[in-house]
């Protein structure tokens, strides 16, 4: 018989609540971490539907706009965003400059 101690339930629950936890899958944007791995939460998240809404949201919408310059005019709220999420900004900023069409 097993005799390990069972895990607590609040640390069960709290694993429950990360996706990337169930699915074993690295977030989108690992491969621009600063130091390995991004940091999950608003700013991470934020800066995805920032690159969702760029990608597919019809050109001259306000979504697409706001996108355009938060992800390649800001010359703050990018980088704050990204500094706050443990990703390398100028990697990501170059790299979706390279995909602009």
């Amino acid at each position: 018989m097993d005799e390990r101690p069972l895990q607590p339930l609040e640390d069960l629950i709290l694993e429950s609540l990360n996706p990337r936890a169930l699915t074993c899958l690295p977030h989108p944007l690992d491969k621009f971490a600063a130091n390995g791995t991004v940091k999950e939460g608003p700013y991470a998240e934020g800066i995805m539907q920032f690159i969702n809404d760029w990608t597919f949201e019809a050109p001259g919408s306000a979504k697409h706009g706001a996108a355009m310059w938060f992800l390649f005019d800001s010359e703050r709220a990018f980088f704050a965003a990204c500094s706050e999420a443990g990703i390398d900004a100028e990697k990501l900023r170059s790299h979706l400059r390279s995909r602009r069409p």
